[in-house]
Protein backbone atom coordinates (compact mmCIF):
# COMPACT_ATOMS: atom_id res chain seq x y z
CA UNK A 1 0.00 0.00 0.00
CA UNK A 2 2.78 2.45 0.91
CA UNK A 3 4.71 1.47 -2.20
CA UNK A 4 1.62 2.10 -4.35
CA UNK A 5 1.07 5.54 -2.80
CA UNK A 6 4.75 6.41 -3.23
CA UNK A 7 4.59 5.37 -6.90
CA UNK A 8 1.52 7.58 -7.47
CA UNK A 9 3.20 10.53 -5.74
CA UNK A 10 6.35 10.02 -7.82
CA UNK A 11 4.25 9.86 -11.00
CA UNK A 12 2.36 13.07 -10.04
CA UNK A 13 5.61 14.92 -9.28
CA UNK A 14 7.04 13.71 -12.58
CA UNK A 15 4.14 15.40 -14.39
CA UNK A 16 4.75 18.75 -12.71
CA UNK A 17 6.64 21.38 -14.65
CA UNK A 18 9.14 23.42 -12.70
CA UNK A 19 10.33 26.99 -13.39
CA UNK A 20 12.72 27.22 -16.32
CA UNK A 21 14.73 29.52 -18.55
CA UNK A 22 13.71 30.21 -22.13
CA UNK A 23 14.51 32.37 -25.15
CA UNK A 24 11.92 34.63 -26.80
CA UNK A 25 10.97 33.36 -30.26
CA UNK A 26 8.25 36.01 -30.83
CA UNK A 27 8.37 39.12 -28.66
CA UNK A 28 5.58 41.34 -27.43
CA UNK A 29 4.29 43.26 -24.43
CA UNK A 30 1.47 40.93 -23.37
CA UNK A 31 1.82 37.47 -24.94
CA UNK A 32 5.05 35.78 -26.01
CA UNK A 33 6.27 32.70 -27.81
CA UNK A 34 9.11 31.07 -25.87
CA UNK A 35 11.64 28.45 -26.91
CA UNK A 36 12.46 26.16 -24.02
CA UNK A 37 15.91 24.73 -23.44
CA UNK A 38 14.72 21.27 -24.52
CA UNK A 39 13.87 22.43 -28.08
CA UNK A 40 10.22 22.94 -27.20
CA UNK A 41 8.04 25.93 -28.08
CA UNK A 42 5.55 27.47 -25.66
CA UNK A 43 2.86 29.55 -27.37
CA UNK A 44 0.72 32.34 -25.93
CA UNK A 45 2.77 32.69 -22.73
CA UNK A 46 1.50 35.63 -20.71
CA UNK A 47 4.01 38.30 -19.73
CA UNK A 48 3.55 39.53 -16.16
CA UNK A 49 4.94 43.06 -15.61
CA UNK A 50 4.84 45.56 -12.76
CA UNK A 51 1.90 47.98 -12.68
CA UNK A 52 3.02 51.26 -14.25
CA UNK A 53 5.72 49.60 -16.35
CA UNK A 54 5.18 48.07 -19.76
CA UNK A 55 7.94 46.89 -22.08
CA UNK A 56 7.98 45.10 -25.42
CA UNK A 57 10.23 42.07 -24.91
CA UNK A 58 12.45 41.61 -27.99
CA UNK A 59 13.17 38.36 -29.80
CA UNK A 60 16.15 36.42 -28.42
CA UNK A 61 15.79 37.89 -24.89
CA UNK A 62 16.28 35.43 -22.04
CA UNK A 63 13.27 34.85 -19.78
CA UNK A 64 12.23 33.07 -16.60
CA UNK A 65 9.10 30.98 -17.17
CA UNK A 66 6.89 29.83 -14.29
CA UNK A 67 4.37 27.08 -15.10
CA UNK A 68 1.41 27.93 -12.84
CA UNK A 69 0.05 24.90 -10.99
CA UNK A 70 2.97 22.99 -12.53
CA UNK A 71 1.31 22.99 -15.99
CA UNK A 72 3.20 24.12 -19.10
CA UNK A 73 -0.06 25.31 -20.69
CA UNK A 74 -0.50 27.80 -17.82
CA UNK A 75 2.98 29.34 -18.00
CA UNK A 76 3.82 32.99 -17.39
CA UNK A 77 7.02 34.98 -17.94
CA UNK A 78 8.05 36.91 -14.84
CA UNK A 79 11.54 38.22 -15.67
CA UNK A 80 13.59 39.08 -18.76
CA UNK A 81 17.15 40.03 -19.64
CA UNK A 82 19.60 40.04 -22.50
CA UNK A 83 18.00 42.16 -25.22
CA UNK A 84 20.12 43.63 -28.02
CA UNK A 85 20.81 46.70 -25.85
CA UNK A 86 21.87 46.17 -22.24
CA UNK A 87 22.82 49.03 -19.92
CA UNK A 88 25.13 48.20 -17.05
CA UNK A 89 24.64 50.28 -13.92
CA UNK A 90 26.87 50.99 -10.95
CA UNK A 91 25.99 50.36 -7.32
CA UNK A 92 22.90 52.35 -6.31
CA UNK A 93 21.95 53.29 -9.89
CA UNK A 94 18.73 52.52 -11.74
CA UNK A 95 18.20 52.80 -15.48
CA UNK A 96 15.09 52.56 -17.63
CA UNK A 97 16.03 51.95 -21.25
CA UNK A 98 14.71 50.61 -24.52
CA UNK A 99 16.14 48.65 -27.42
CA UNK A 100 16.73 51.87 -29.40
CA UNK A 101 19.34 53.14 -26.93
CA UNK A 102 17.18 55.74 -25.12
CA UNK A 103 17.86 55.88 -21.38
CA UNK A 104 16.81 57.52 -18.15
CA UNK A 105 19.64 56.90 -15.69
CA UNK A 106 19.18 57.72 -12.01
CA UNK A 107 22.60 57.97 -10.41
CA UNK A 108 24.45 59.50 -7.48
CA UNK A 109 24.72 63.05 -8.88
CA UNK A 110 21.36 63.30 -10.66
CA UNK A 111 19.47 62.12 -13.72
CA UNK A 112 20.94 61.62 -17.18
CA UNK A 113 18.77 61.07 -20.23
CA UNK A 114 19.85 59.83 -23.64
CA UNK A 115 17.49 60.59 -26.55
CA UNK A 116 15.09 63.37 -27.44
CA UNK A 117 12.56 64.37 -24.77
CA UNK A 118 9.06 65.44 -25.75
CA UNK A 119 6.41 66.66 -23.31
CA UNK A 120 3.10 65.84 -24.99
CA UNK A 121 0.76 67.03 -22.26
CA UNK A 122 1.53 69.37 -19.38
CA UNK A 123 4.21 71.97 -18.89
CA UNK A 124 7.73 72.17 -17.57
CA UNK A 125 8.66 74.10 -14.44
CA UNK A 126 12.32 74.53 -13.57
CA UNK A 127 13.58 76.04 -10.30
CA UNK A 128 17.22 76.44 -11.36
CA UNK A 129 19.15 77.72 -14.39
CA UNK A 130 18.62 76.23 -17.82
CA UNK A 131 21.75 75.82 -19.92
CA UNK A 132 22.04 74.62 -23.48
CA UNK A 133 25.05 73.58 -25.51
CA UNK A 134 22.98 74.03 -28.66
CA UNK A 135 20.29 76.35 -30.09
CA UNK A 136 17.19 77.44 -28.12
CA UNK A 137 14.07 78.36 -30.10
CA UNK A 138 10.34 78.91 -29.80
CA UNK A 139 7.53 79.14 -32.39
CA UNK A 140 8.85 82.35 -33.96
CA UNK A 141 12.60 81.94 -33.96
CA UNK A 142 15.79 81.18 -32.13
CA UNK A 143 17.61 83.16 -29.48
CA UNK A 144 20.47 83.66 -31.97
CA UNK A 145 18.03 85.21 -34.44
CA UNK A 146 16.86 87.60 -31.68
CA UNK A 147 20.48 88.59 -31.01
CA UNK A 148 21.12 89.17 -34.71
CA UNK A 149 18.08 91.49 -34.99
CA UNK A 150 18.92 93.34 -31.75
CA UNK A 151 22.56 93.94 -32.72
CA UNK A 152 21.64 95.81 -35.94
CA UNK A 153 18.48 97.58 -34.78
CA UNK A 154 18.15 101.38 -34.55
CA UNK A 155 15.63 103.80 -33.14
CA UNK A 156 15.30 106.66 -35.57
CA UNK A 157 18.71 108.31 -36.07
CA UNK A 158 20.27 106.70 -32.98
CA UNK A 159 23.21 104.33 -33.45
CA UNK A 160 23.03 100.57 -33.15
CA UNK A 161 23.61 99.20 -29.64
CA UNK A 162 27.11 99.95 -28.38
CA UNK A 163 27.35 96.54 -26.69
CA UNK A 164 26.06 93.75 -28.93
CA UNK A 165 24.37 90.70 -27.50
CA UNK A 166 26.53 87.64 -27.86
Amino acid sequence: MIGSAAAQIKKAIGQLRFPMFGIIARGGSKVLQVKGLQDETLNEVELIQQVGFNAHIPDEAKVVVIPLQGKTAKSVVIATTGGAVVVNVAEGETCVYDQFGHQVLLHKTGIKMVGDVEIVQGGLTVEKDIKSLAEIADQTGSMQEMRDVYNIHKHGSSPTPSIPME
